[in-house]
């Protein structure tokens, strides 16, 4: 997949395409199913396939502080989720007051057909575009006709009664469910982040855990003791092998409130050198909730339950991790 970044429209071709519009974050099964239909048009009628999509994501500029403002994928991960998907070309576009406040009939004239060469538009129900989000998708059906372009209508994906989308994966991640966060985005959700400082509660215990810092725009789950795979990130190579860990978020009720904190403790290894590094996680299985303990060793032998039960979620999952792809882009322009 090639990237184009806006606002360089010159350097994007007007060339026929079947194109899908969105923040695409998380790129869950919903946003999946959606480009292989782009895929599948643009097949039919030999044209490219593309999307366009936004950085910063339009819900950090409308709702900029509290939950909602945190993201599934940051730009990054999410450019490497695209770019395992079928689609040929992606347009980031930076989305500013001027593209805000850009009526829908402009988008769609000046954008969708002239610079990009729209043909067909691949969209949900529930799509909108222009100021204010003036354009339902039945408006958008009428512009399309009015401007010479298709526009396919996809119903959203629905099991047991919820909608899989980016707000529902959210709601689920907060409340620790990422057994169904992972269901629904079609594999496990991640969390990278450096290994800084900490404490050393965890060495005290016999426990030993790496501290991670977590980019600020990206969604931790819930509070709770996690079964995950973790690696080490390189800055250069490839990446490290998968590991079972055992991961507490949450601001350790039982020895004392330090923050609420990421903290992984990689099973069976005492020979990493953690200080300093990236680390990724994926998030397997929910083990317990955080909760006090009477004592320090009651705790400690709750750890060891943990430990164990971290270590067999992971051999559940071991199939997850090996379909865990590292898709690479083509050139950005």
């Amino acid at each position: 997949m090639r990237i184009y970044k806006v606002p360089d429209w010159s350097a994007v071709p007007q060339i026929p395409r079947v194109l899908a519009v969105g923040a695409f974050d998380g790129v869950h099964r919903g946003h999946q199913r959606l480009l292989g239909h782009v895929c599948r048009i643009a097949r039919e009628y030999r044209v490219q396939s593309s999307i366009m999509t936004f950085e910063p994501i339009p819900a950090q500029i409308f709702r900029p502080t509290g939950r909602n403002n945190v993201r599934l994928s940051l730009a990054e991960e999410r450019s490497r989720e695209l770019c395992g998907q079928c689609i040929d070309t992606a347009v980031v576009v930076a989305f500013e007051q001027a593209f805000r406040d850009m009526s829908a009939r402009h988008f769609a004239a000046d954008l969708l057909v002239e610079r990009l060469g729209v043909v067909a538009l691949v969209a949900s129900k529930s799509h909108r575009f222009g100021s204010n989000a003036e354009a339902d998708i039945h408006r958008i059906t009428a512009l399309g006709m009015d401007l010479g372009f298709e526009v396919h209508v996809l119903p959203p994906i629905v099991e047991d009664g919820k909608l899989i989308n980016s707000t529902e994966i959210r709601k689920h991640l907060w409340a620790g469910d990422v057994e169904t966060a992972a269901d629904h985005l079609g594999r496990l959700y991640d969390v990278a982040g450096q290994v800084v400082g900490g404490r050393q509660l965890g060495r005290q215990l016999g426990f030993p855990t790496a501290n991670l810092l977590p980019h600020p725009e990206k969604l931790i789950p819930g509070d709770g003791v996690y079964a995950c795979a973790a690696r080490i990130e390189p800055s250069q190579g490839a990446p490290g092998e998968w590991m079972p860990a055992a991961v507490s978020i949450g601001n350790t009720p039982t020895i004392g409130d330090g923050g609420r904190t990421v903290e992984a403790h990689v099973l069976d290894r005492d020979d990493l050198e953690l200080a300093g590094a990236q680390m990724r996680l994926l998030f397997c299985a929910r083990v317990r909730d955080q909760q006090r303990f009477p004592s320090t060793d009651e705790l400690v032998a709750q750890i060891r339950r943990d430990t164990e039960r971290a270590r067999e979620a992971y051999e559940e999952a071991r199939g997850k991790l090996s379909a865990w792809r590292e898709p690479q882009c083509g050139p950005t322009v």
